[in-house]
């Protein structure tokens, strides 16, 4: 998702062939083409009049085991996961929305109508009830999550391994639209043919190979606007496969973000004469956070999270905004901060994220730091801050744009989130902003680093490469496009990001 100071991948090969030197496919990375083995999706949405919908598909000619976790958008709690068992050339699909519970609560929910097979097994078809509903009841569960939290999150795919027994690969395989047998998958775990663990002890199952890629798009069906966001694609995150059922309370958390065996990651940066180079860095293991968060609810969830952290930091996240009201556009934004590796010690093990706006400004160049309109800034200002700063306390958040145009509707915002974070941007109606982490990096985890290409710079624990935070999102882009209310636009732009 992030391409800024990124090198096309024909460049990447070609300098990293060049100098006879490793390249990125041999340490984590986020691979630009789109495809990896692991996915991020950044956001979903289940508020009142929202569904997410999510596509995931296997380009390559393997049958893989995938997990896939949806997590609450507070504090990153897994509120649904299950294995996927794809066969090649597979596509699987769900849409994320809003169901009651037993108490009338409002909470989200998987709905699906795919016949992919799962573990445990979805929907079936059986007596012509293809649709199948599955609520995300973590506010039931966890500590501290209401059932809005279970609205609003963030999505993992992690691709466990390579299936290799010949009958579950026939199983899972579609025929005339449906698989053939997905009890395949169930009676190999009833045998002994599948086993859960890392490596040899993961029977059933070789290494993961890559070739996932997905896509995502909010819908607000009353107003009949749709917001596509791709997910971030990061390969080489693991040599070995790994295996494990979501009903085990030892091991559900597992694969994740924190669990690949790989512990390196490359970036691509550019040195003091803007020449691109390839930096490689190697990183240690920390203490599993889950086991040490004092939530008895919260198993084994992994010890190498800093290869991920670092391809996703940022010291800077950029984007546009666009709020004018004038001539009928109706403009709004919100962006979306989402920080998935907080749950595992990033951060300098702060609960929340400080952030800094150090860069506000119009389409025209004028910078609202630059001017006599004092109105820009967050709201409420907290204690100890000023307005240029705030506190971001959750793990998927929702920063909603606002102006002091008196013609601005401010009653209402892109995704209704109720997180509460609102920025304004003074008089300004459209523009830029640039928002950084001036408190953070991961430098605890640094080993060494090996740095490719013309100048080949130094870089130590303390480089400017290792600051910020891991970071996902896009700026939500919403309007009309004309006079007509009913003519209403929407547009989710990737962040932009500096190291």
């Amino acid at each position: 998702m992030f391409k800024k100071k990124k090198l096309a991948l024909g460049i990447v090969a070609g300098l990293a062939g060049a100098l006879g030197i490793v390249t990125s496919a041999q340490a984590v990375h986020v691979n630009p083409d789109g495809t990896g083995q692991v996915l991020i999706f950044p956001y979903f949405n289940a508020h009142s009049g929202y569904v997410t919908n999510i596509n995931l598909v296997n380009s390559t000619d393997k049958t893989k085991a995938v997990k896939i976790r949806f997590r609450e958008g507070d504090r990153s709690n897994d509120v649904l996961d299950f294995n996927i068992y794809m066969s090649p050339q597979d596509v699987w699909t769900g849409s994320v929305r809003a169901v009651e519970d037993k108490d009338k609560n409002l909470i989200g929910s998987i709905s699906t109508s795919d016949r992919t097979c799962t573990l445990p097994q979805l929907a079936a078809c059986k007596d012509d009830k293809c649709e199948v509903t599955i609520p995300f009841t973590g506010h039931q569960i966890y500590t501290g999550v209401d059932a809005a939290d279970t609205r609003e999150g963030y999505v993992e795919v992690i691709e466990m391994g390579v299936v290799e027994d010949k009958t579950v690969q026939a199983g899972v395989l579609h025929k005339n639209g449906t698989p053939v047998n997905c009890t395949a998958v169930k009676d190999a775990w009833k045998n002994g043919i599948f086993q859960q663990g890392v490596g040899s002890k993961a029977t059933g199952l070789s290494s993961p190979t890559g070739g996932l890629f997905g896509s995502s798009a909010v819908l607000n069906i009353p107003q009949g606007v749709a917001y596509a966001i791709d997910p971030v694609a990061i390969d080489n995150y693991s040599t070995v496969a790994q295996h494990y059922l979501s009903d085990d309370p030892n091991n559900f958390l597992l694969p994740s973000l924190a669990s690949g065996d790989v512990t390196t990651s490359t970036i691509t940066v550019q040195d003091g004469s803007g020449e691109n180079e390839l930096v490689t860095t190697t990183w240690g293991s920390v203490p599993d956070t889950c086991l040490n968060d004092k939530d008895a609810l919260t198993p084994q969830c992994g010890t190498n999270p800093y290869p991920i952290s670092h391809i996703l930091l940022a010291s800077n996240v950029m984007n546009e905004y666009f709020l004018d009201p004038s001539n009928g556009y109706d403009g709004h934004t919100d962006w979306v901060l989402t920080f998935p590796m907080k749950k595992h010690g990033i951060h300098n093990a702060d609960t929340d994220v400080s952030i800094l706006v150090d860069g506000m400004y119009d389409r025209e160049e004028t910078s609202a730091t630059t001017t006599t309109d004092t109105d820009y800034g967050f709201s409420p200002v907290l204690p100890g801050k000023t307005k240029d700063e705030t506190e971001l306390k959750r793990e998927v958040n929702v920063v909603t744009f606002l102006t002091s145009d008196p013609s601005y509707d401010d009653a209402r915002t892109v995704f209704s989130s109720q997180t509460g974070q609102s920025l304004s941007v003074g008089s300004f109606v459209h523009g830029w902003s640039s928002i950084s982490f001036p408190k953070y990096d991961i430098s605890k985890g640094y080993v060494s680093s090996v740095t490719y290409g013309k100048t080949a710079s130094v870089y130590t624990a303390a480089s400017g490469i290792y600051q910020g935070v891991p970071v996902a999102g896009f700026a939500a882009i919403e309007g009309n496009v004309s006079s007509n209310a009913g003519a209403r636009f929407g547009d989710a732009l990737p962040h932009k990001i500096n190291r």
